[in-house]
């Protein structure tokens, strides 16, 4: 459903609103790793995969099965206020630092792979050109988590 995703800009937003923190001196930190790596993908991706109903997505808001990226979702697709605002390409434009799992990404690569019939090359660079513009690449989600708290980061487990 891409809560995990949404979260991360509920968690500034909280802080905005009730601490008072100016928004500008937050650095959200959001790690796609593991089974979410699938949020970090294109809706090109999505639709020649068909990883909505493969992954059995729903909705953020409905709940309803779709073939959409819902962390993709804005007021395009009919997402109301304040969700709209939290769109992973949003919250990438507002500075949310966004990492992915490389090893998780390998599960994209051997989708690719699978489908495709092509070389173990040519199905990572695929995947790679198939990430939403901004997300960092990183070795391993765990690597990025622990960098990110060795910076000051403070870890939540979002879902």
């Amino acid at each position: 459903s891409g809560y995990g995703v949404w979260r991360t800009a509920a968690w500034a937003r909280q802080y905005v609103d009730v601490l008072n923190v100016a928004p500008d001196s937050l650095a959200p930190v959001l790690i796609l790793r593991h089974n979410a790596i699938v949020l970090a993908m294109q809706q090109r991706f999505w639709d020649e995969y068909t990883l909505g109903p493969t992954k059995n997505v729903t909705h953020p808001i409905t709940g309803e099965p779709t073939d959409k990226n819902p962390a993709l979702l804005d007021e395009r697709d009919g997402v109301p206020e304040p969700f709209s605002d939290m769109s992973l390409p949003k919250q990438i434009a507002r500075g949310v630092v966004t990492l992915a799992c490389n090893l998780a990404l390998q599960d994209c690569v051997a989708l690719v792979k699978r489908t495709g019939g092509v070389s173990d090359t040519a199905a990572r660079e695929k995947a790679l050109a198939a990430l939403v513009p901004g997300v960092i690449l990183q070795p391993s989600g765990v690597f990025a988590g622990v960098m990110a708290q060795q910076a000051g980061c403070v870890y939540i487990k979002a879902s």
